[in-house]
């Protein structure tokens, strides 16, 4: 069954747009990011549409004291400097700094100025930080722009891809020095992984073959088994099977590095076995009950010696569509690191 769509109203996070009028490019690609984050229910206010012929830019700029909202700063190589050195070079940035710096020093523990390395070709290697966010974690456009703006919208929106869980109890409470060890070996969440993409090493020994994927609606519980009774040594056959008993619906496209416009139309592919039989390279296309889609890519399985001699492990990469399309590609694995 679909999961339902969320019907709750509240007002839109309210977002300025910090930047320097560094090249055409730049300008650009602010705009861009600025009308996409719109799109989405971001009020963002930027100078070219807040500010007309005959407005008091300065007065615009004041509103970026406003403490509910956040800021915006897109960094280029020019932004630094100009916010660093506004007493000396009076600027758009240097305004805006002075405005919203007091806001950061009189809260320091907030959040509220969201350093942007955008991937614009504006920013060198290491890009020169206003002295008031030095220390600020910064968001990087560079490496992976969709993963990136993902992050930034849900941080506007305050939607985590993986909320906090609920705090357990003290193991050690109530409970004998043996007791408190078994429970912290035998701990559900060791077998849990709460990322939306990632390479992970899966114990087939231990949980009866049962690992989480994902979290909340979009988690995706696997069922997998190695298919051979007795484990002599370290050169078992790599196969691992994947049984659909927990998540809702599994298919298998054999030697997909080889074959990746197989994977162009995931609805498409066959999805109705309860078990599918993987080797190295092969992905299995999972959708869960939730409607969501994931990928799950095998890349090798190796042996370890565990108390009762070797011990598979299957060491697979992982990535699932948090918003519920069936767009995924294997470009969008995690790179292994083998």
């Amino acid at each position: 069954m679909d999961a339902s769509p969320t019907t709750e109203h509240s007002d839109p996070p309210v977002a300025f747009v910090s930047y320097s009028w560094a090249t055409e490019e730049h300008i650009a690609w602010v705009t861009s990011l600025a009308r996409r984050l719109r799109a989405n229910g971001v009020d963002v206010h930027l100078d070219r549409w807040d500010v007309s012929l005959g407005n008091d830019i300065y007065l615009f700029m004041e509103r970026y004291a406003d403490t509910s909202a956040r800021v915006l700063v897109i960094l280029s190589d020019d932004y630094g400097p100009k916010a660093n050195n506004r007493a000396n070079s009076p600027s758009g940035v240097g305004t805006e700094t002075t405005i919203v710096s007091s806001t950061v020093y009189n809260d320091l523990g907030g959040n509220r100025v969201i350093p942007v390395i955008p991937d614009s070709g504006t920013v060198a290697a290491e890009p020169v930080l206003p002295t008031y966010l030095a220390g600020r974690i910064w968001l990087d456009f560079r490496d992976d722009h969709e993963t990136a703006y993902e992050h930034l919208l849900r941080d506007l929106h305050g939607v985590p891809i993986e909320a906090a869980p609920q705090l357990g109890p003290n193991p050690f409470v109530g409970a004998t020095e043996a007791q408190a060890r078994a429970m912290i070996r035998n701990d559900p969440t060791r077998w849990r992984d709460g990322r939306s993409s990632g390479l992970v090493e899966l114990n087939l020994s231990e949980n009866s073959g049962r690992f989480t994927l994902g979290g909340d609606d979009s988690s995706f519980t696997l069922c997998l088994d190695y298919p051979y009774s007795h484990i002599n040594g370290k050169d078992g056959p790599k196969q691992v099977r994947h049984l659909n008993d927990y998540i809702g619906n599994i298919g298998l496209v054999k030697s997909a590095v080889q074959r990746p416009e197989r994977l162009t139309d995931l609805a498409a592919l066959p999805m109705s076995n309860r078990v599918e039989m993987t080797e190295p390279g092969d992905v299995v296309v999972m959708m869960n009950r939730g409607g969501y889609w994931a990928l799950l890519m095998l890349d090798d399985v190796i042996f370890r010696k565990g108390m009762n001699g070797y011990e598979p492990i299957a060491i697979a990469r992982f990535v699932i569509a948090t918003d519920r399309t069936a767009s995924l590609a294997l470009d969008d694995l995690p790179d292994s690191l083998k």
